[in-house]
């Protein structure tokens, strides 16, 4: 059923009786008469449908300061006369407006956006708003979560108010239980206020005034009512009163209030309208009891971080306690926001778009007398600064690996190689958006992935990542024979690529053999040792196999006159002064001598051929003298140690070539006692 038209005049037995309020004329200076008028939340632009001798045209028109703009026609809506177009209202930001159209079978409710200053794209709701039954008059929440709107009633005798919620997941449920009284009699035209608990109808029901006065029950008049915190009706909503101070003894329809409650609409209609009685929008400056409640309007601008340029975003509002979603926004074509905030609520405001950031507002809000605008502008970010920093996992020195990334959901190669900032460190941008597989792989160490997801809330515009990687390791078996029974075996292991010596507590296979793990790709040199038994030492290169290895190594009991040689005891040319790379072969002889106190040993240097007879023997004596020095100042007794110099006099090779001179020039130790 569609609203008639009625002449606009003066309910003087209604008005008379009360103080009132002074009604004006919304648009005096426009030539035409005009009809289902809809004023925006915030009271600067205003729709309606204009009547010439030409024809009719939907308008819109802004305010500038006290009066309203020239009326500028809405092509879209216009074409869309013919389907008996009505029912408008604004969303709350003013981006998208609401209105009933009829299409092939009945009459629907339907949406157009305001893009680039101009209303484009009409869109039909879905069901179950829209169903085979007709559907007038739509006024939607600020939060976007509540939606009134009309249907015939059963008998078809007029229309009556339903409203639907709206799920978390968008799907709107309903037709949600109002109180009785709304609907009886006939309704027309909702209005439901920025603050959520404010509603406005249209009523032609028996009722009468607050002095008992019957008023006419063949116009429609204006109730309002409102949603109150404590329970003080059916669904907690107030018994609607009728506005009789703004009462015609005609139809008064499409009621319409600003946020701030600073200006009310309605639209007046003859039922036959004419040049002197034409349709008609008036202002009022209505009392306090018909206020909305106050709110928080928050606004402002959500860009680009690196750009500057406005984003088309999306605003979330949930209760910072519950984390219950209280509304959902997008910005307009300029990057701009407006919601609505009540009082004594605390909530958590979210902005994000698909491949940006999110970024994050609080808002506390207690009880406050009036309405409050805030400005709070964002930016968002589009790409992430990935760090990442390769680490040896046992030494904890840099790395320098290959650091390759894929799309982890399609294995697309994004990045081939991350460059390094210096050893260890890589930095790289990366899209927001994606879950990135991040493979690194590194020589002699095991391939390493981490993921990083970017899809997830992201407010830090870093990534920061310490992965220690694990080295590769050979198994070595030590195959020791060192006789039956006795003290254990001591294993000493020196990495030589990186001069660190470890002791083993060694693992033994099925057959008794002790297994070391050894890191592939480095030299070492593995010492052993037991209690009454000569020492062995053997140099090791994992870079030349990864399989298992076995090293056989024989321990000889201690016997006098047992002989062990040390080659790499060396000292300065023609000097006796010891070269610091001899350090560590004679450490080996202090451990030897601790481990076997009950030995007395001779200490004996060699030379090779060159030079005098006379001069290499007293050399001789003055490195055996040297090295026996170092021993003591390290806790050797010095009963232990008889230093002897032996010359060119003892060579175990040859001295025919570089070779074997190095061979010759030697330190040994014999067990004499």
């Amino acid at each position: 059923m569609i609203r008639k038209s009625h002449l606009l005049f003066t309910f003087a037995a209604i008005v008379g009786a009360f103080t009132g309020h002074a009604q004006t004329d919304l648009f005096p200076s426009f030539d035409g008469m005009v009809s289902n008028a809809a004023l925006s939340h915030t009271g600067d632009k205003i729709v309606f449908i204009m009547e010439k001798n030409e024809g009719k045209v939907v308008c819109e028109s802004e305010k500038n300061g006290d009066s309203w703009s020239e009326p500028k026609p809405i092509p879209v809506l216009t074409k869309m006369l013919s389907n008996q177009i009505g029912g408008f209202s604004f969303n709350h930001d003013g981006t998208k407006l609401l209105f009933h159209a009829k299409t092939e079978s009945s009459f629907d409710i339907m949406y157009v956006t305001c893009e680039n200053g101009d209303w484009q794209n009409v869109t039909k709701f879905d069901e179950p708003i829209n169903t085979t039954a007709d559907e007038f008059s739509p006024t939607i929440s600020a939060d976007n979560n509540f939606i009134f709107f009309l249907r015939p009633k059963s008998d078809a005798s007029c229309k009556q108010l339903v409203m639907y919620s709206r799920e978390n997941d968008g799907r709107w449920i309903g037709p949600r239980e109002l109180p009785k009284v709304f609907n009886t009699g006939c309704q027309e035209t909702p209005f439901l206020c920025a603050d959520g608990r404010t509603l406005f109808f249209s009523s032609m029901r028996p009722d009468t005034t607050p002095q008992g006065k019957k008023l006419p029950d063949d116009v429609y008049n204006i109730y309002h009512t409102q949603l109150k915190s404590e329970v003080i009706f059916e669904n907690g909503w107030t018994l609607p009163k009728c506005m009789v101070d703004v009462s015609t003894e005609f139809d008064d329809l499409s009621p319409q209030m600003t946020t701030d409650g600073s200006t009310f609409i309605k639209n007046t209609n003859p039922k036959k309208p004419s040049k002197k009685h034409p349709n008609k929008t008036y202002q009022y400056a209505v009392g306090s009891e018909y206020k909305p409640y106050p709110t928080m309007r928050l606004v402002g601008t959500i860009k680009d971080k690196n750009t500057n340029e406005p984003l088309l975003a999306q605003v979330v509002v949930s209760d910072l306690i519950t984390s219950a979603v209280l509304g959902e926004y997008s910005t307009n074509d300029k990057g701009q926001y407006s919601i609505y905030l009540n009082e004594n609520n605390n909530y958590k405001i979210d902005f994000f778009k698909d491949g940006y950031s999110h970024s994050y507002h609080y808002e506390k809000l207690n009880y406050f007398t009036q309405n409050i605008k805030k400005q709070f502008d964002t930016t968002l970010f589009s790409t992430v600064e990935f760090d990442l920093n390769v680490f040896d996992e046992e030494m904890y020195y840099p790395l320098s690996p290959k650091v390759s990334v894929y799309d982890s959901a399609t294995s697309e190669l994004l990045v081939d190689s991350l460059i390094p900032i210096e050893k260890g460190k890589f930095k790289s941008k990366l899209n927001i958006g994606k879950t990135y597989k991040v493979h690194i792989n590194c020589k002699y160490y095991k391939p390493h992935d981490i993921y990083l997801n970017t899809i997830a809330d992201i407010f830090y515009n870093e990534f920061e990542e310490d992965v220690e990687l694990s080295p590769s390791k050979t198994a070595m078996i030590l195959d020791i024979n060192a006789g039956e029974g006795g003290d254990s075996v001591i294993v000493n292991v020196k990495n030589l690529s990186r001069n660190e010596t470890q002791s083993v507590v060694a693992k033994r296979d099925k057959d008794g053999n002790l297994i070391v793990e050894l890191r592939e790709g480095d030299s070492y040199e593995i010492d052993v040792a037991k209690k009454g038994y000569t020492y062995s030492s053997t140099k090791v290169d994992m870079s030349k196999s990864k399989k298992t290895q076995k090293l056989n190594i024989k321990l000889d009991l201690l016997t006098k006159d047992t002989k062990m040689t040390f080659n790499n005891i060396t000292f300065e040319v023609n000097s006796a002064e010891l070269n610091t790379a001899s350090f560590a072969e004679l450490n080996r002889i202090i451990d030897f001598l601790k481990l076997n106190d009950n030995v007395k040993i001779e200490l004996s240097a060699h030379t090779d051929d060159l030079g005098s007879d006379w001069y290499n023997m007293r050399l001789s004596e003055k490195r055996a003298q040297m090295a026996t020095k170092y021993l003591t100042d390290n806790g050797i007794k010095e009963s232990m140690i008889l230093a002897k110099g032996y010359g060119e006099t003892k060579p175990i090779l040859p001295n025919t070539s570089d070779e074997n001179r190095a061979q010759n020039r030697r330190v040994e130790i014999k067990i004499i006692e």
